[in-house]
């Protein structure tokens, strides 16, 4: 039993050592192990020759037995060193693996280590778009296998013809209408200019023809019509007077000649009554004067002055209703020469786009289906293939040339601290963990592009193996 106990504790005391010694610890361990089995063996020896001493009869018995005995116990022996051998063995590793812990631990302790996901970005790429303003929807018709490579100019994706050619159509026949629409405008815009014209000359003259009643009222007739109220007043008097003067002559006549009285009644009688009548009259004549000065007059001066007023206001109104009218009529032909004129634009274009219905390769590259963010494709594959309908401002493909690349990482704000503008790092492709490459941080935003997130370029020194291309993805190792 001490026999094992004994260098368990020395293989701990000499691993304790060999830390700090020139020689590993497993080496130590082993050696001591060889001198402890050389002392287990000198032991066993000694044990047995005192047996022997002690005992006499075994010892025959022994020698006795020997030749059956011998292959037995060379078995033992056998056994017994390939035990050893084997715990020496064990012994090394364990000395072995905490000499690595002890190195690594050492290592961490002069050195942090920050790693931080990234992906092999083209320097240069190109977004195939819909881009075709004209036509909201195209229909995949053929378009290259993914990750194919092509050469500046190539064609990449074909599109479905038929629709747009039916769109086309449509549109040529919409332009023709619009024209004979425009024609029609021409002609009803002359004819609004000649009822314009017509209906101002009319307003016209209504306004003259009132401004001729008030002068004439104001000139003549208002100094008329006080006259002739005035002069039938005068009438009434003379009537009344001549009527009084014929009725006293008449008495003074029938006073003097012979006629009898039955003639006179009759004559004076008649004479009376004129001038009763001669005096209702110009009562009458004085009432209706006054009315007329005082009442009747001032009544058609007012008439007479809003009669005017009413027609200049009318002028004005007719006026600029006509002025307004042709205001927005002008605006509304403008309008529409705008809305013909971007129509026949639109169609031209249309069939300028008609024309280039196929998607070809800005530069040299590989195809990559749909649209990279921060030079990753998404969690998902693409869903584009033939049939496939393209919507407009959707990417249908990016072109990424893979001769220059450069490395996109995100970095948390706890990051920001390590990885700075010229910071160095080391760049190892996950397709590739043995390689690695040399790069150095040329951009890092200083704001998130998402919560918490930050984006960053490193620039890859020397060449990048052929085998990585763009989308491919990295670790990347800053120290501290």
């Amino acid at each position: 039993m001490k026999r094992f106990v004994y260098p368990t504790l020395m293989v701990g005391l000499l691993g304790a050592f060999g830390a700090m010694s020139c020689c590993p610890a497993h080496v130590i361990a082993g050696e001591t192990l060889h001198r402890q089995a050389a002392l287990s063996a000198h032991d066993e020896e000694s044990a047995e020759d005192k047996s022997t001493h002690d005992d006499p009869d075994r010892e025959k018995d022994a020698g006795e037995a020997s030749p059956e005995a011998e292959p037995a116990a060379k078995d033992k022996a056998k056994k017994q060193a390939d035990d050893e051998a084997s715990a020496q063995k064990d012994a090394e590793k364990d000395a072995k693996k905490d000499s690595e812990k002890d190195s690594e631990k050492d290592g961490n302790e002069q050195a942090e280590v920050v790693k931080v996901d990234g992906v092999f970005e083209a320097v240069r790429s190109w977004e195939l778009v819909h881009d075709r303003d004209q036509i909201q929807t195209l229909e995949v018709e053929r378009i290259l296998p993914h990750g194919d490579r092509v050469t500046k100019g190539q064609t990449v994706v074909w599109f479905d013809s038929e629709a747009v050619d039916r769109q086309l159509d449509n549109a040529e026949t919409e332009m023709q209408l619009a024209e004979l629409a425009a024609d029609d405008d021409q002609f009803a815009y002359e004819q609004f200019l000649k009822t314009q014209e017509f209906d101002r000359e009319a307003a016209e003259r209504t306004r003259d023809q009132a401004r001729q009643d008030y002068d004439n009222y104001v000139k003549v007739d208002r100094e008329q019509t006080i006259e002739s109220a005035e002069f039938s007043l005068k009438n009434s008097r003379y009537y009344l007077a001549n009527a009084q003067e014929e009725l006293t002559q008449l008495t003074q006549m029938y006073e003097e000649d012979d006629l009898t009285e039955e003639s006179e009644e009759i004559v004076l009688k008649r004479a009376k009554q004129a001038v009763e009548s001669a005096e209702f009259n110009l009562e009458k004549a004085e009432v209706r004067t006054e009315r007329m000065i005082s009442q009747t007059v001032p009544l058609q001066d007012a008439t007479h002055e809003d009669a005017l007023a009413k027609a200049e206001m009318a002028y004005a109104k007719t006026t600029r209703n006509l002025t307004s009218a042709k205001k927005q009529r002008d605006l509304k032909r403008k309008q529409a020469a705008r809305e013909l004129a971007k129509k026949s634009e639109d169609l031209q274009t249309l069939r300028e786009q008609r024309k280039a219905i196929v998607m070809k390769a800005p530069g040299d590259g590989i195809v990559l289906y749909g649209q990279l963010t921060r030079g990753a494709l998404g969690s998902k594959p693409s869903t584009i293939e033939v049939g496939s309908k393209i919507s407009q401002k959707q990417v249908v493909a990016t072109i990424v040339n893979p001769n220059r690349l450069r490395v996109r990482v995100e970095l948390s704000e706890s990051q920001l601290a390590t990885v700075v503008a010229d910071a160095k790092c080391v760049i190892k492709p996950v397709s590739q963990p043995d390689l690695s490459f040399d790069g150095v941080v040329t951009r890092v935003a200083g704001v998130p592009f998402a919560a918490k997130k930050f984006d960053a370029e490193i620039k890859i020194k020397g060449k990048v193996d052929d085998a990585i291309v763009p989308a491919m993805t990295c670790s990347v190792e800053f120290t501290k």
